[in-house]
């Protein structure tokens, strides 16, 4: 009985090292945080602590560095304090409504419960921006820790809206996602310019949900981070060939581009990207005469990373 009390003093101990404040992301368990002029951007709004759904940070285990975190149990109870539709699961809007394309998996256990208590099983999640002059605003990256998205096992397709307005540029990367674990990661998000109208109305409501397929796809959201008017983040650098699955030959001419950064392949098919935002980064690869083809990528911080990409 001693043995087991030291091992869990242990584990609190280990977990609470990494419950902080940091300069760029105030006070970690504060559910809504606002500071200007960080060394990442003019201005930084999150809205929900940075705890792992609950479960806390294994010793040294930076959020923010691009690993996935070890899996965790599920379900968890949810803290009625915290804010609706972060660190709970939530699941498809259309399941149950159709039979699920792809099977399904645990956190989908939760729908019963969710419609019990809700009358439905997605929530909108709203991040104010009143103290932010949007006049001001010039770029935006979105953060979001997320976790237990597959939309590659399950065959779910979410959507995303922003204000009510669909927001492809974050349906492509949850799309490509497949944390099977369940397993957390950071995804960074760059807003097309033309998007950031919709950011200039005091608060951005984000809806997260799959209407259309019946999948079993169950997902959680730890917190998100608006970063207005952007500067240096966490990264690293991701490069490697493009390369037809078909035949096994490289593609030359090809556009890569993850974010606002674009490249061509060489006459070899190879391709690098500089300064890629730690987390899990979402490459995007047009070849003439072919639809668009995405990609995942896991970028730590400070690494380079070498991945071919197989375009079909």
């Amino acid at each position: 009985m001693h043995k087991f009390k030291l091992l869990v003093l242990v584990i609190s101990y280990s977990i609470s090292l990494f419950s902080q404040t940091d300069n760029n992301n105030g006070v970690w368990n504060e559910r809504n945080a606002f500071k200007t002029n960080t060394t990442e951007a003019d201005f930084m709004v999150r809205l929900g602590d940075i705890d792992n759904l609950g479960f806390g940070w294994d010793e040294n285990f930076n959020p923010f560095s691009g690993k996935s975190t070890n899996p965790h149990n599920y379900p968890w109870g949810w803290d009625t304090t915290d804010v609706m539709g972060l660190d709970m699961i939530m699941v498809p809007s259309s399941m149950g409504l159709k039979d699920p394309p792809c099977g399904g998996e645990g956190y989908s256990g939760q729908r019963d419960e969710l419609m019990q208590k809700y009358n439905k099983t997605t929530f909108p999640i709203t991040i104010s921006l009143k103290d932010i002059d949007t006049s001001k605003i010039k770029s935006i990256i979105i953060q979001m820790f997320v976790d237990d998205f597959q939309s590659k096992a399950i065959c779910s397709k979410f959507e995303a809206y922003i204000n009510s307005t669909r927001a492809p540029y974050i349906e492509k990367i949850l799309n490509t996602i497949d944390q099977t674990g369940p397993i957390g990661k950071l995804i960074t998000i760059v807003v097309p310019k033309e998007k950031i109208k919709d950011y200039k109305k005091g608060k951005i409501e984000l809806l997260v949900d799959d209407r259309t397929t019946g999948a079993a796809d169950g997902f959680a959201i730890d917190f998100i981070k608006v970063l207005i008017n952007p500067k240096v983040l966490q990264y690293g650098n991701v490069s490697g060939k493009v390369i037809n699955e078909t035949t096994g030959k490289p593609i030359a001419n090809a556009n890569v581009q993850c974010g606002v950064q674009m490249v061509k392949t060489n006459a070899m098919g190879q391709y690098k990207l500089v300064k890629v935002s730690s987390g899990l980064a979402l490459i995007s690869v047009e070849v003439a005469g072919k639809p668009e083809q995405n990609f995942t990528v896991d970028v730590e911080e400070n690494a380079s990373v070498v991945r071919d990409l197989m375009f079909k």
